[in-house]
């Protein structure tokens, strides 16, 4: 895999340096973790509904990661990384990788 360091310039598809699109997402997910953590949950709801809350935040997240893994496995092959690397990276086959972050929203994992 061919590498090259580009700390503010690199760019994501959508055009954002990767370090203000991470700098961005933290700050999101501080924010959203404040809103929606174990003690922000309704109590007077029956306790299916409490999980239902908390799986809808945790799914959230996970589609965020997700998302944010898509950027970054687009980017990598954009600066002339592979589709192996890319499935090698997050320990699953290229044609899986390919699949799930060729194009934006476009993931088969979840």
């Amino acid at each position: 895999m061919r590498t090259s360091v580009r700390p503010l310039r690199t760019k994501l598809v959508r055009g954002i340096p990767v370090s203000v699109y991470l700098g961005k997402l933290v700050c999101s997910e501080v924010a959203r973790r404040h809103g929606t953590s174990a003690t922000g949950i309704d109590l007077s709801l029956p306790e299916p509904n409490q999980a239902l809350v908390a799986l809808h935040a945790v799914r959230a997240s996970i589609d965020d990661l997700d998302d944010i893994a898509g950027r970054l496995a687009r980017s990598a092959v954009e600066h002339g990384g592979s589709w192996t690397d890319v499935g090698s990276s997050l320990k699953m086959n290229s044609e899986t990788a390919r699949a799930a972050y060729e194009r934006p929203g476009g993931r088969s994992l979840g």
